[in-house]
């Protein structure tokens, strides 16, 4: 009989192209998980890795194994969920994925009106892109993410998650105060392609976006420098090195020393909470769930 743990061994080595990548999202040693591996290739009689270097690569067998490997671990999750709903109160530990803004300005409120409605729920949270995030609940490794979206081409496609919509968060342009821009006046993209431009790193969503943008209304922007701390990109801002695209929650509850106004076409983010449709229904994670759309829909 094929065991449920080392199928799960298979899965992670199966997406992460090594024994070691797959011992620590385990957190067990490499020793153990080839191990673990050996015996399963003994139940199921048939090879089902094939060694190249430091990189293992799945035979045809493993592959449709990990399939099923995929199928049952759902099944595992939507029994843990069903048996923990007919638990009295709600209890355990919640791992919670968000992107920076989100976790600095949704995320504290969150937890702690979930913590006054369920103290026995214990929350760990990480600091992740959305990319990053969606790559962790995939993994198991999070049971709940906040992730963003920008356009078409940020659109998060994947059936295998329920998309809960959490809030919109505008895009504004910071433009330092010696400028004399009227407080209030929408200002066209294609009026800042002469600006220095503070932008995100190349890698993030939000410099691809707006780069994006700024190539659809004509003009390439003209980076002075890319920096992944809001705080850091805010600071340049004010003081006078060039203008940058802020979320809204960048500057929540942050005063800023600098004229913040809406652009022209308006660029914004759609936020979500992501989440396993087979984990939905788990009491700590419905309530954390509730928590975040509460907190969202607080947030500009």
């Amino acid at each position: 009989m094929l065991g449920v743990w080392r199928l799960q061994l298979l899965r992670e080595v199966a997406r992460r192209g090594t024994i070691k990548a797959a011992a620590a999202a385990m957190d067990v040693t490499p020793s153990a998980v080839s191990q673990q591996l050996r015996i399963l290739e003994a139940e199921a009689g048939i090879p089902l890795l094939e060694r190249h270097g430091r990189h293992v690569r799945l035979t045809d067998a493993g592959q449709r194994l990990v399939r099923h490997a995929d199928a049952i671990t759902t099944a595992i999750a939507a029994a843990e969920s069903d048996l923990a709903s007919a638990r009295d109160g709600v209890t355990g530990t919640l791992r919670v994925a968000a992107f920076p803004t989100a976790a600095r300005a949704i995320l504290p409120t969150a937890i702690v009106r979930l913590g006054a409605r369920h103290p026995d729920v214990r929350v760990n949270l990480r600091d992740l892109e959305t990319r990053e995030s969606l790559v962790a609940l995939a993994g198991d490794e999070v049971d709940v993410a906040v992730v963003d979206e920008y356009d078409e081409v940020t659109r998060i496609r994947d059936r295998g998650l329920d998309l809960v919509p959490l809030a919109t968060d505008p895009i504004h342009v910071a433009i330092p105060l010696d400028r004399g821009t009227r407080v209030g006046r929408a200002v066209a993209l294609e009026d800042l392609r002469d600006e220095a431009w503070i932008m995100d790193t190349e890698a993030s969503s939000i410099h691809q976006a707006v780069t994006r943008a700024c190539a659809a209304a004509g003009f390439e922007p003209v980076t002075r420098a890319n920096c992944k701390d809001y705080g850091v990109i805010i600071a340049l801002v004010e003081a006078g090195l060039g203008i940058a695209m802020l979320p809204g929650l960048a500057f929540r509850d942050r005063a800023i020393r600098a004229t913040v106004l809406p652009i022209d076409p308006p660029l914004e983010r759609r936020l979500s909470v992501a989440v396993k449709p087979e984990r939905r229904g788990h009491p700590a994670i419905a309530a954390m769930v509730d928590e975040l759309r509460a907190a969202g829909a607080m947030s500009p």
